[in-house]
């Protein structure tokens, strides 16, 4: 009978899929000593040959949880984020060791489970589908804006890296419910006040760069949405003007415009 090694016994206490994480490090990081050295210390040896009467026999589990579980991780499949997929694998290895979840674990696990039922899978079918060039137009416009403020940088990543994916429901509907981005879309969508031909001055608000620029205070219009809301503000609205008596357009926003009194 072949004599039985340390390795022999690292790889069979690896090979149980109910130790916990930490066991399990633990337990990997003893065994990368071992391979080091080929042997371990008194003090090593020991904690090894606790995590081996520990984990000697399967313990009793929490079979319905970790179907429960197990349906969730199919039902997330790709949709799933990051943290999500580490905290339900979190979950499952807690179970298998034996370990009764927390309340607090049962309630953001009940969370997880709301967003993935047949009816919210449903939906974000149906939000793949309904996917147009004007949710596209405006994610971007969302997309550049967050990028300049620094906020949402995964999402803002992803979008630079495959700027014809779609993002999930939940991270479209996250974005453009949010008070900034709204203001942002509003901008974006609304009619113009001002339309192109139409001759404005600056209000008293307006900045002294545009001052410097429109030397006689009037300008015309030339194109409305010139460029893509920079303010999360009303009156974001950009317009490209032309100075009267001037060769070159300057970017405005609608707020530090009015309309123009000329004879």
């Amino acid at each position: 009978m072949p004599r039985i090694t340390y390795a022999d016994r690292f790889a069979t206490l690896l090979a149980k899929d109910y130790l916990s994480d930490r066991d399990r490090k633990f337990t990997e990081s003893l065994f990368q000593y071992y391979q080091r050295k080929r042997a371990l210390t008194p003090g090593r040896r020991r904690c090894f040959l606790q995590l081996e009467e520990h984990y000697a026999e399967r313990p009793e589990t929490d079979d319905a949880m970790d179907i429960r579980i197990r349906g969730l991780v199919t039902r997330m499949g790709e949709n799933g984020t990051r943290w999500e997929k580490n905290f339900t694998h979190s979950l499952r290895t807690q179970v298998a060791s034996g370990r009764s979840l927390s309340e607090k674990q049962i309630e953001i696990l009940e969370k997880i489970e709301s967003k993935y039922t047949d009816e919210e899978l449903s939906k974000a079918s149906e939000w793949a589908s309904a996917w147009g060039e004007t949710q596209k137009v405006e994610w971007a416009v969302l997309m550049r804006y967050y990028a300049s403020t620094g906020y949402y940088r995964n999402l803002v990543l992803s979008w630079q890296l495959d700027q014809d994916a779609v993002p999930s429901l939940r991270d479209y509907t996250r974005i453009t419910e949010n008070k900034f981005a709204r203001k942002i879309l509003d901008g974006w969508r609304s009619d113009p006040v001002y339309a192109a031909g139409s001759m404005v001055s600056l209000r008293t608000s307006a900045k002294f760069a545009h001052r410097k620029v429109l030397t006689k205070g009037v300008g015309v219009v030339i194109k409305t949405n010139a460029d893509e809301p920079k303010s999360a503000c009303r009156g974001n609205k950009i317009y490209e003007v032309l100075p009267v008596g001037g060769v070159g357009t300057i970017m405005i926003e609608e707020r530090y415009l009015k309309k123009a009194r000329v004879k």
